[in-house]
């Protein structure tokens, strides 16, 4: 059986990523917060979470820099400031050409990439995704 080449990625932060998520918040806790509304109107400092939870969702989706890397049998993930690196599985949970969205675990964290910043290592890194092996669950 031939193996896959190794690939390097770095991950880098997304800030499209990050409003999108920080808009989903937002409508949803400004929703919430309108429904609380309709019934009582001394609620209104339920209108004070909106932006928190806003700011909220913007931090916790901010992506760390990183390195994904393939040897030929396993991916290894380094963490921002680390030299060592950790064995993990990585799971394909949204995959729309362009864009991608990874699960890595133990953990689990998740990885969006894009092809727009992986430009050089975008087709090898598809190919390794769908076409490497996968280790036993």
């Amino acid at each position: 059986m031939r193996r896959t080449p190794p690939v390097v990625v770095q991950l880098q932060p997304q800030p499209a990523v990050q409003a999108a998520v920080a808009l989903v918040a937002g409508l949803a806790s400004g929703g919430l917060a309108a429904w609380v509304l309709i019934y009582t109107l001394s609620a209104w400092p339920t209108l004070l979470a909106v932006p928190i939870c806003i700011a909220y969702a913007w931090r916790a989706a901010a992506v760390l820099p990183r390195r994904l890397r393939w040897d030929g049998q396993t991916w290894w993930l380094a963490e921002p400031g680390q030299d060592d690196e950790t064995a993990v599985q990585l799971a394909v949970l949204i995959d729309l050409d362009a864009w991608l969205l990874l699960r890595a675990a133990p953990g689990p964290r998740w990885l969006p990439l894009s092809r727009r910043q992986q430009q050089s290592q975008w087709t090898a890194l598809r190919a390794t995704l769908f076409s490497a092996p996968r280790a036993p669950q």
